[in-house]
């Protein structure tokens, strides 16, 4: 005997074309199409509870991130002198002090000049005037005064403006 035999797969083989035509065969591939019918139509029912669920978190989300992010002011020490500069004075060293910090490399004299002479109130009122802003890279977070100092400077530049105005950033 020298015949071959082929291990056909699929429908191609026989017995399985005769399991699969038989009223069992038949019975078992309709209750596979009910049973994906079914499954089908559990996902689509689920599917608005799925939509609610991320609208609801993703608003919970820009909420906890509106919330996180905004800025607070700091309040003035009654116990201490005076604010040492006007508002108008305070918005223009703020305007200053971003300008010398804002884009590539941080001009370290123009801040210092900025910051110098301030007594604690003076400082309240930069750092008030100065809020929250943005960086050079689209999308950035936006920071504080102090944020901004740590941010830009670094080592024997953040020590130098640390001597100017002690115990604030």
């Amino acid at each position: 005997m020298t015949g071959t035999t082929k291990n056909k797969k699929g429908l191609g083989n026989p017995a399985v074309l005769a399991v699969a035509s038989s009223p069992a065969g038949q019975q078992a591939i309709s209750n596979i199409s009910e049973t994906q019918r079914k499954v089908t139509d559990a996902g689509i029912q689920i599917l608005p509870f799925v939509f609610k669920t991320l609208f609801v978190a993703g608003c919970g989300y820009v909420a906890y991130r509106l919330w996180t992010d905004r800025f607070i002011k700091l309040g003035t020490n009654p116990n201490w002198p005076a604010s040492n500069i006007n508002d108008a004075q305070a918005d223009a060293r703020a305007e200053a002090i971003y300008q010398a910090m804002v884009g590539f490399g941080a001009d370290k004299d123009a801040v210092a000049m900025n910051i110098a002479g301030l007594n604690y109130n003076g400082w309240v009122k930069v750092y008030n005037a100065f809020g929250n802003r943005e960086g050079i890279l689209p999308f950035s977070k936006e920071m504080n005064l102090v944020e901004w100092i740590n941010d830009q400077f670094s080592g024997d530049d953040l020590l130098e403006l640390r001597v100017i105005l002690p115990g604030v950033f």
